[in-house]
């Protein structure tokens, strides 16, 4: 068996019971019974070994979640159970089961994991808007359709974590320059995905062409948070099917495509 066989052979026997991200030039070495340079040399490098760790993982039935992931979901658990406030990253180590050193190796602040998570949930979101939006408008029904999106959205963000909650609160709670600079960059995200798939229903003539499609995204949005910031107030009055079917209604009356008279 060649060295370069050997480095590989051992490098995926180690997978089998530790996270890719927690191995090391210096641990396959050894179990390899050659210098830690070498297994440098066939990687290529850090960067290199750890993207073939990855990928080989990621096929496996039984893989590990690399520890960054680790670390967002039980900073959300964490985070949703206590609120923001409440939080800390050694209650996040506590519940990932990892030293407060490996949280910080990630994350620098209860803030940084915080606006990590927030950018993980909302790059989930984007992942499968297109095919829920043009499943949406392309529907015999789009109004209903969008009254049944509407109400997704809203068991997302607060019925199943809290989110909503988490997000106002931090949002209150921080004024620092480069948080809220993150902040807008993250936000803006969802805005800019939501506006462009919008765009490409305009082309297909499933929306009004005569709305500009990021304005569009960011009403919608404003609908949400405001819907939510209601629920939050007074849960008692608030009543979701009359609430998201008059949304719809406002919604689609404005959004739908105008159709043109025959002469």
């Amino acid at each position: 068996m060649s060295v370069q066989e050997k480095i590989y052979k051992v490098a995926e026997k180690l997978l089998e019971s530790k996270p890719f991200d927690q191995i090391t030039f210096a641990e396959i070495a050894e179990l390899a019974g050659v210098h830690w340079t070498a297994v440098r040399r066939h990687f290529g490098g850090r960067e290199g070994m750890r993207n073939w760790l990855q990928e080989k993982q990621s096929n496996m039935k039984e893989g590990f979640k690399d520890t960054r992931t680790r670390i967002i979901e039980a900073g959300t658990r964490i985070f949703s159970v206590q609120g923001y406030g409440n939080a800390s990253l050694d209650k996040v180590a506590s519940d990932a089961g990892l030293t407060k050193g490996a949280v910080y190796w990630h994350f620098s602040s209860k803030q940084d994991l915080f606006l990590a998570i927030l950018e993980h949930h909302l790059t989930q979101q984007l992942q499968i808007l297109p095919s829920q939006i043009e499943k949406m408008l392309s529907t015999s029904n789009p109004k209903t359709a969008l009254t049944d999106w509407l109400k997704t959205q809203f068991n997302f963000f607060e019925i199943n974590d809290g989110s909503s909650r988490l997000f106002l609160e931090f949002v209150a709670a921080n004024r620092e320059p480069e948080v809220q600079k993150k902040l807008q960059s993250i936000h803006g995200k969802i805005i800019d995905g939501v506006g462009t798939y919008l765009h490409e229903m305009q082309k297909k003539g499933l929306v009004s062409s005569e709305l500009h499609p990021n304005s569009l995204s960011v009403t919608i949005d404003a609908f949400m948070k405001g819907i939510l910031i209601e629920y939050i107030i007074d849960p008692t009055h608030f009543k979701i099917n009359p609430i998201f079917e008059t949304i719809s209604n406002v919604l689609w009356d404005g959004i739908a495509p105008k159709k043109r008279s025959v002469i």
